[in-house]
């Protein structure tokens, strides 16, 4: 009776830290997933935060507004990466700000995206 006893305990010992490291991987790879979705792409947050008013080809739907061509950014000084970004979050004009709707690096990722877009011509 005594080695019966010992299997169970020695199956119980050998149980519990199998569980644990199954579940501390699910977990590890959930939350990787996570952070590696965390950022949008350039694509996706203009959709969602600038196609509003910079439709198609960087065109502006209200008045007054200024267009994402490659030549209207470089009139104003703001044809590089920073320029775009700190516009993004902060706003310019008529456009407000974004900061509150995009995460950490989104604002660097939609300037890359932009600029990228703007030199091909919004094709």
């Amino acid at each position: 009776m005594g080695g019966v006893n010992q299997m169970k305990i020695l199956k119980f010992l050998f149980v519990i830290p199998v569980i644990t490291l199954i579940i501390t991987f699910q977990t590890s790879l959930k939350n990787r997933y996570l952070m590696a979705s965390d950022i949008r792409n350039g694509e996706t947050i203009f959709r969602n935060v600038c196609a509003g008013c910079h439709v198609r080809g960087g065109s502006v739907v209200l008045k007054g507004s200024k267009s994402l061509k490659l030549s209207d950014l470089e009139k104003r000084g703001i044809s590089d990466e920073k320029s775009i970004a700190k516009i993004a979050n902060e706003g310019i004009g008529y456009m407000k700000g974004y900061k509150n709707k995009l995460k950490d690096g989104e604002d660097k990722v939609l300037a890359q995206w932009i600029i990228q877009n703007a030199e091909k011509g919004w094709e």
